[in-house]
């Protein structure tokens, strides 16, 4: 039987890359046909995420394992393919997804028919995916680092598709050099290994690294954490996050903030967990401190966003700071022989992996099916849009309750065990820094959660309440089926997920059993989707549904004893003036509070301008608001200074002198041999 399976999830797996691999040619071969273009890219690319999910899901619920030798690139070097259960459940993330966003696409490129080139964009969609189901199950270092080359160069032509705005370019280009930075530091970690064992395959990693020097240990794991962080977008590496996702088109947007963002995360797990087994303590505490620096700024510079998309790009950052809060307690546990709890803690992080790729891909979509129906995403100039889009105001509702972690969505889960490894860490370990560091890290993430759902009240309640305050959000409209569509299917595993959490840590299980079975002794928990962990009792399922039928009974009775609801409404009540649009709240003012609490954090500068006509009463006031990231403005630019500077000083080498140029060329060749003897 497990043959036949690995048979069938082998299978899968090649009939999704053939696919992807198909939708990334064909539609060049269509590009005078936009309609028939769309249709070959994202039906390919659909087809192919809908076969790579089931073949992942083969590897995480049954006992198969895919290995494709694809072709021999040098002697001794092939392309290999391998979907373990780490590999499995990040395909599943990727594939799922780019199922669901390809049928959004279906319609959303619409808005291109007769401005740009559909085939080209519906290609390099193709080759983006290809390239992400490529990072995340390539067998060696060398194979790795093509695929993830490849990945940041269509990204960034993504991220280019309206290269003749100047805001695209410039958000490009800075996208281009982040993510080259990040290579460089992966590519010399990479070098060091190579350096230590001679080999470059990952299954011989996990051996030979057994007796590595704690100092190239530590030294791997900085470089990996300084450009996988830089991936994920954790702060101060962000930068590029909330230029590029804004100007990238939205489905594109889904996609690298639910799914590329993601690789970044698999890379540290896989040398992290998979190659060292593990590390020291302040691997651990360096990743939590990291990841509650990276949530608690990536929120508060959210809120202050009237850009919807903008808003979204910085979300990422801080639900990137909660995944790597929950790594490093899982590292924490691990190094004070805490098994049982470092498995909790990977749990809530896989877990929020999911539900954030889930939620946030939701979102992305929603704000771009805004910007189809009302052409602009300042929430500013938006409104009343949920009237005009029910459909779509609905689902981003949706999709906002999960990222403010309410119930009864996967997000309340996903947070809650994240918090519960928190409280793990103040009680359930010796150090009194720990306890002390564990409390810290429950009041911060739930103050980020806080400002989280004032974040998803500020923009849902300016964009879809109220009254359109533009002629574009006045006249928009709902927006086509396949958007929806695609809203609605990311929207099923949302539901899901917070009504059958175990469902979910059924596939979690599988990994969290492969890095700690063996330290526990045997299976950490068993867990199906209507049972607790012993198999019995109450879950959120039956709670839920206990709940959903005493409150359809109540209604019921209530309806009878009283009769039919005699509430009447009607329009809102102005002292019998009208109501105009400049009466809401805008964004803006509904940040102000915090985002003046917090101004020296974030670099705020405001402005108060009063034009009085009376002597104690002002005519208007002007009041404006900017937020500078104190980030950029203190790191950044004295970095960018600094380069500049040392640039200057080195022309003066290439003074155009020949002889200096062969007195630097003998002084190389001597320091070489020195070096070589």
């Amino acid at each position: 039987m497990a043959m036949v399976v690995a048979e069938w999830a082998a299978a899968a797996f090649i009939a999704g890359l053939s696919c992807l691999l198909f939708g990334s040619v064909a539609p060049l071969l269509a590009s005078g046909r936009q309609r028939t273009a769309n249709w070959l890219a994202h039906g390919s690319a659909c087809g192919g995420g809908l076969c790579a999910a089931l073949a992942a899901l083969l590897v995480l619920l049954g006992p198969a394992k895919i290995d494709i030798a694809a072709w021999e690139i040098l002697p001794g070097l092939s392309w290999r393919l391998q979907v373990d259960e780490l590999s499995a459940f990040f395909l599943l993330v990727i594939s799922f997804l780019v199922a669901v966003v390809a049928v959004f696409s279906l319609g959303y490129v619409t808005k291109y028919y007769g401005k740009k080139n559909i085939a080209y964009l519906g290609g390099l969609f193709n080759a983006f995916a290809l390239s992400m189901v490529a990072v995340v199950t390539v067998t060696s270092s060398v194979t790795f680092l093509i695929a993830w080359e490849v990945m940041s160069l269509v990204s960034f032509l993504l991220v280019m598709f309206e290269h003749e705005k100047a805001p695209v370019r410039t958000a490009g280009y800075i996208y281009l050099v982040m993510t080259h930075i990040a290579t460089a530091f992966i590519t010399l970690a990479f070098l060091i290994l190579f350096g230590y064992t001679g080999s470059v395959d990952f299954s011989g990693y996990k051996q030979q690294l057994l007796a590595i020097p704690g100092y190239l240990k530590n030294l791997i794991f900085l470089l990996c954490l300084v450009g996988f962080g830089a991936k994920a977008g954790l702060i101060p590496l962000h930068v590029w996050l909330p230029r590029a996702h804004p100007v990238a088109p939205s489905n594109i947007s889904a996609l690298m903030s639910a799914v590329m963002l993601k690789t970044a995360i698999y890379g540290l797990l896989r040398i992290v967990c998979d190659f060292f087994g593990g590390g020291p303590a302040w691997w651990g505490g360096l990743l939590l401190v990291l990841g509650l620096i990276s949530a608690i700024l990536g929120i508060l510079m959210a809120i202050a966003e009237n850009d919807l998309k903008r808003f979204l790009a910085y979300s990422s950052t801080e639900n990137m700071g909660i995944i790597l809060a929950a790594f490093g307690a899982a590292l924490l546990f691990q190094a004070y022989h805490q098994p049982v709890l470092a498995a909790t803690a990977l749990t809530a992080a896989l877990f929020h992996i999911l539900s954030h790729s889930w939620f946030k891909s939701l979102l992305f979509m929603g704000a771009g099916a805004v910007l189809f129906a009302a052409h602009t995403k300042n929430i500013n100039e938006l409104g009343g849009l949920i009237r005009r889009m029910p459909w779509t105001a609905g689902l981003f509702l949706l999709g906002g309750l999960s990222l403010a972690a309410l119930p009864p969505l996967s997000g309340v889960v996903s947070e809650w065990l994240v918090l519960q490894s928190m409280f793990h860490l103040a009680f359930a370990l010796d150090s009194l820094w720990l306890q002390a560091g564990g409390a810290a890290a429950v009041a911060l993430l739930a103050l980020t959660g806080a400002f989280a759902a004032g974040g998803i009240i500020k923009h849902f309640g300016t964009a879809f309440l109220a009254m359109p305050r533009s002629q574009a959000a006045a006249e928009a409209a709902e927006v086509p089926l396949p958007l929806r569509l695609g809203m609605g299917l990311a929207a099923v595993p949302l539901l899901l997920g917070g009504i059958l959490p175990g469902a979910v840590l059924s596939l979690t299980n599988r990994i969290t059993e492969v890095y700690f079975a063996e330290q526990i002794g045997g299976p950490i928990w068993s867990v199906a989707p209507f049972n607790g962990p012993d198999g019995a009792g109450l879950t959120v399922a039956v709670i839920g549904f206990a709940g959903a039928a005493l409150l359809a009974a109540g209604l019921l009775l209530l309806k009878r004893r009283f009769g039919p609801s005699r509430v009447t409404v009607d329009e809102t009540w102005n002292c019998g003036g009208r109501l105009y649009p400049d009466m809401a709240y805008t964004g803006t003012g509904f940040s102000h509070p915090v985002l003046v609490i917090f101004q020296r954090v974030m670099g705020l500068s405001r402005r108060v301008e009063v034009e009085e006509k009376y002597r104690y009463y002002p005519q208007k006031i002007k009041h404006s608001l900017a937020v500078n990231a104190n980030i950029e403005t203190l790191l950044y630019r004295p970095l960018i200074a600094g380069l500049l500077y040392l640039s200057q000083r080195l022309r003066t080498v290439q003074n155009g002198n020949l002889q200096n140029y062969l007195a630097y060329m003998v002084g190389a060749l001597v320091i070489a041999l020195i070096w070589t003897r």
